[in-house]
């Protein structure tokens, strides 16, 4: 079984679910969980956990124009730690994409304030080469053979050519979207669509 985990996906959907950031062992522990649901504990797998390493370049503040270097804040540290957590984890692999800075974005509690000072702004951060690299891989597992089964964390339903594909080629698609809104389309096109949320998925398999 090859589990691909959109990592900007459910690090959004842990901290919204469980108000804190999440850590290499609650990614573990999300994976356990989900073979729990599949009941395929004793399967063979491989985790490719897909998320870009922190924006390390240096820019102004939109107000002040001070210098800002992304590298110097705790987010920056703090994201290095979490990746190379993940990386360490048994039969854990990262696949890495780019952080792009494409401004500053104004905070919505800040609509309407006058004056308007830096700390009204966040960064625009985009993310660059994460979902090629998981279509590239859904078709690499698939072609290859390389697994019998894709469990795939995601959100996104942009995703729904590749996993088409994957079932062409013969492969089993389990689809966990940790009760995000996707397309009925994307649930149509996978074997298993399971869109229960996070908590929900935990509570009813809980981990030690």
């Amino acid at each position: 079984m090859a589990f691909l985990i959109d990592g900007a996906f459910i690090r959004s959907k842990f901290h919204s679910t469980m108000q804190r950031d999440i850590t290499a062992i609650d990614v573990q522990n999300v994976v356990k969980n989900v073979l729990i649901d599949l009941k395929a504990q004793d399967i063979q797998y491989r985790v490719y956990f897909y998320d870009c390493p922190p924006y390390s370049g240096k820019t102004k503040l939109p107000i002040t124009h001070t210098p800002y270097d992304f590298e110097a804040t705790p987010q920056y540290s703090k994201m290095l730690q979490f990746l190379k957590e993940v990386k360490l984890l048994p039969f854990f692999a990262v696949r890495e994409g780019v952080l792009s800075f494409q401004g500053w974005i104004l905070k919505k509690s800040c609509y309407g304030m006058s004056p308007l000072t830096d700390n009204c702004f966040s960064p625009n951060l985009k993310q660059k080469g994460v979902d090629i690299k998981i279509g590239l891989d859904v078709a690499w597992v698939s072609f290859n053979k390389i697994a019998a089964n894709i469990v795939l964390i995601t959100g996104d339903s942009d995703f729904i050519p590749v996993v088409k594909t994957a079932r062409r080629s013969g492969v089993f698609v389990y689809l966990f979207t940790l009760g995000h809104n996707v397309k009925t389309e994307f649930c149509e096109n996978v074997d298993v669509a399971n869109t229960r949320s996070l908590d929900q998925l935990v509570s009813s398999n809980s981990v030690s």
